[in-house]
């Protein structure tokens, strides 16, 4: 519990302008930052962007954020997670403009029930739709596929049970399933 606190505290100081908090608070969760930006540049061919800068641009964006309450640490890796998937789908958008560069971006997600390559643009679209119908899945997503966070840590976040994560991501998978193959 004194971790929570910590991280809460130090997460606290930061927003409040003090760097010192904010170097010790990313010193501290630098290890989970990694596993997430490698996990979403994983067979990542096409991109530019490696892990350092891709955390480097989340930490840089969520410095940006003011009045966020977090409740521990494993609110602000799925911050961290949904930024981060923000600046590739971005990075791929940047891409698919640039009328030399002609290869689909995809992200190969670490989690072992997900087998296929996914179009990242794709993927973006559907989780807007499915913020649309339910929010709580399309975070569920967001944290477990693009973030590749533990069903115990979104359960923490969104304050639901394990079992209830488990049911809404393999209903999610599913629809998802279905929707990128039409």
């Amino acid at each position: 519990m004194s971790g929570t606190l910590d991280h809460k505290k130090l997460m606290a100081s930061w927003q409040k302008g003090d760097r010192d908090a904010g170097d010790k608070l990313f010193a501290k969760i630098h290890r989970e930052l990694r596993q997430i930006a490698a996990a979403k540049l994983a067979q990542e061919h096409s991109s530019s962007l490696s892990t350092g800068d891709l955390i480097n641009e989340a930490v840089i964006k969520i410095s940006r954020l003011t009045e966020l309450e977090f409740m521990n640490k494993a609110h602000i890796l799925a911050l961290a997670s949904r930024i981060m998937r923000q600046i590739l789908v971005d990075h791929a958008r940047a891409k698919g403009r640039d009328k030399r560069q002609h290869q689909k971006v995809t992200l190969i997600t670490n989690i072992a029930e997900w087998k296929e390559p996914v179009a990242l643009t794709e993927l973006d679209l559907l989780l807007d739709e499915l913020k649309e119908i339910d929010p709580q899945r399309a975070d569920i997503v967001e944290m477990r596929f693009f973030g590749g966070m533990s069903i115990a840590d979104i359960a923490v976040v969104l304050d639901i049970s394990e079992a209830t994560v488990n049911r809404r991501w393999a209903a999610t998978r599913a629809w998802l399933h279905d929707r990128l193959s039409e």
